[in-house]
């Protein structure tokens, strides 16, 4: 990761957070949450969730970051099995955004439009099991009720005093994510820098191939270790020459899938970016659980696609 690639990082995450923070704590202000929240909230119900979590929810359908800032600056309000099951429970609409520029572009595109409709489709169902099964563990530990509030809500404060409190409160909440974010990519940059992850994938290619995978196979989910991209646009050349089969070809790219969130996702992406916002207990046990959860999700999408792909 070059020094301008970082920068970018940084700049971007700095504006997320602020806007996240900022623009979540205008829309409860000015009492607009019950309007643009409705089918939302009975999400948060089921689940033991506070309703002003259908705030960050929406957000984290353009942003994530700004989705996990808005938490990030109630954290000290509520346990961490509160912010465990939501962000369960709110897979479905963070994973809008890396549907819509990622995924769908280049799957139909390359898989195809049955193919990789097909794959897109399994991937959705993913993110809905992981909102059920956060339903399930908000109803089993979340349980004590909270009545939360952004800010304080003063209906008598001018217009002016509330943009002026919302801006504070946006900026000392980036304030308190930037500086760890900073180091946490610093950190990783050093070890990419290092080829430590491409040691990682090395080790994890010579394991593949012991399990009798057939050549295409192979190469798909050792591309997909380490480039989910790549390995979508090398599929599509697979299948379009006869080398392999719709069946073969789906499998593969989910059993990539999963060893990319273990072994490149997690460790690189998601693990430094939970501790920018969270303390790294949490952002290990947040880390620990998707995980699990997603070796889980896995053979069930497998089996999926083994009864209904001929």
């Amino acid at each position: 990761m070059i020094i301008s690639d970082i920068i970018y990082s940084i700049i971007i995450m700095t504006i997320a957070c602020f806007l996240g923070v900022f623009i979540s704590n205008l829309i409860f202000e000015f009492s607009l949450i019950q309007l643009i929240s409705k089918p939302i909230i009975p999400i948060m119900k089921i689940a033991n969730l506070p309703t002003i979590l259908s705030i960050p929810t929406l957000i984290s359908i353009i942003d994530i970051r700004g989705g996990l800032s808005i938490i990030s600056s109630i954290k000290d309000k509520i346990d961490d099995s509160v912010v465990i099951s939501y962000k369960l429970v709110t897979r479905p609409f963070s994973i809008i955004p890396l549907l819509l520029r990622n995924y769908l572009p280049i799957s139909i595109i390359s898989l195809g439009l049955f193919t990789g409709s097909f794959y897109i489709i399994l991937i959705f169902i993913s993110a809905l099991i992981s909102m059920i099964i956060g339903i399930i563990y908000g109803r089993l530990k979340i349980k004590k009720s909270y009545n939360l509030e952004l800010i304080s809500n003063n209906k008598e404060k001018r217009k002016i005093d509330t943009i002026k409190n919302s801006l504070n409160l946006a900026i000392d909440t980036t304030k308190k994510i930037i500086p760890k974010y900073v180091i946490i990519i610093s950190i990783i940059s050093l070890l990419i820098s290092m080829g430590f992850f491409n040691i990682i994938s090395d080790k994890l290619d010579i394991f593949i191939r012991q399990f009798g995978f057939s050549s295409s196979s192979t190469l798909l989910i050792s591309i997909h270790t380490i480039s989910p991209t790549s390995s979508i646009l090398t599929a599509g050349e697979l299948l379009k020459n006869g080398l392999i089969s719709i069946k073969e070809c789906l499998l593969a790219l989910l059993i990539g899938r999963l060893l990319f969130i273990i072994v490149m996702d997690y460790p690189r992406h998601s693990f430094p970016f939970y501790v920018s916002f969270f303390p790294v207990k949490l952002a290990f046990k947040l880390v620990t659980i998707e995980i699990i959860i997603n070796i889980i999700i896995t053979p069930i999408l497998m089996i999926i696609v083994y009864f209904l792909i001929p």
